[in-house]
């Protein structure tokens, strides 16, 4: 009988530890099944979220397709309506004055799986930083507010920054005096700005400077606002904004009056009195800035700067020749 007890109790102790072994195994298929249903919905979530950024990106494209459209229209003369937005004139022969053009629908056009909105401004309505005289830059900056120190640093050190020596200006900076002693070094270009923002790793320029006084109904603009690499010689009459007309030499009492003249009827021609400095009455290069949407999700904004090359009151360029408008930038904004 001993030997009976001796002989059950291997026997209970195996089954004790398959029992074990038998919870254990399991425990981690249960741990495994977790992780495979875990990653399984995370790779349809980012599936579902890359699809919906797919078709917000295709919307988005799709407002700055209809700009171009609106672009493309046999208009010599661009100015701005009650809201700031940007309108289109024609100028038929025999009138005596423009013709305003409707514009396409530009908000929450609905298109597929959401909508579309967009806006088109007038890049020729700024200054052309590349191409601006050092008294020009600094007579924008006094308008943005800018005390006498912080403009002349910043005019010697764009001149700097854009000439193909490294000879700094009195108030001006260069690689190996400035720029390559900062924290993060860099070089300075020697050559023109390829880009706007590019302003900011320019000495002086901080970033108040750069973006202007925060909130919608801020008093003055930044230099982002007043300034483009990607315009051309010309400003706009009708649409520059007062901080650019002050940079071309206009007095307090000329801004006040082409404000007020165009609003009421838009510039057909330079008037005499404001020839010599600068202007015209139309436009080739425009900024959309494009915004698709999704319902339920964040929209995804493009800002895009294009160049009208068709010229207006003609037949559009054939397949096989250059495209009517040039798409100078194209990027996503946050």
């Amino acid at each position: 009988m001993n030997d009976a007890l001796v002989t059950a109790a291997p026997v209970r102790d195996q089954r004790g530890f398959a029992m074990v072994a038998v919870l254990l195994v399991l425990a981690l298929l249960g741990v495994v099944a977790a992780e495979l249903v875990a990653g399984a919905r995370l790779e349809a979530s980012m599936a579902r979220a890359n699809r919906v950024r797919v078709q917000a990106r295709h919307l988005a494209e799709a407002g700055v397709q209809q700009a171009i459209r609106e672009i493309l229209q046999d208009s010599q003369i661009q100015g701005l309506d009650e809201q700031g937005q940007l309108v289109f004139y024609r100028t038929a022969a025999g009138q005596t004055a423009p013709t305003r053009l409707a514009p396409l629908p530009r908000q929450r056009v609905a298109l597929g799986p959401g909508t579309f909105s967009y806006r088109i401004a007038d890049e020729e309505s700024r200054l052309e930083i590349n191409a601006a005289t050092p008294e020009r830059l600094g007579k924008l900056l006094d308008a943005l507010g800018a005390d006498r120190q912080t403009r002349d640093v910043i005019v010697d050190s764009v001149q700097d920054w854009r000439d193909p020596n490294d000879e700094h200006r009195s108030n001006g900076a260069e690689s190996e005096d400035h720029y390559l002693k900062l924290p993060v070094p860099y070089r300075a270009r020697n050559g023109n700005l390829q880009d706007v923002s590019e302003l900011l790793q320019i000495r002086g320029v901080t970033p108040a400077i750069y973006w202007g006084e925060p909130g919608e109904s801020r008093g003055r603009p930044g230099l982002a606002d007043v300034v483009t690499v990607t315009g051309r010689r010309l400003v706009n009459l009708n649409t520059a904004p007062p901080p650019v007309l002050e940079a071309l030499g206009f007095a307090g009492v000329e801004i006040s009056e082409a404000l007020q003249a165009r609003a009421s009827n838009v510039y057909a021609t330079v008037p005499g009195r404001f020839a010599g400095r600068g202007l015209g009455v139309g436009s080739q290069t425009f900024r959309v800035e494009a915004e698709g949407a999704v319902p339920g999700e964040p929209p995804l904004r493009l800002v895009a700067v294009l160049q009208r090359r068709a010229r207006v009151g003609t037949n559009l360029p054939s397949a096989t020749s250059s495209p009517p408008v040039a798409v100078l930038v194209m990027r996503e904004i946050r």
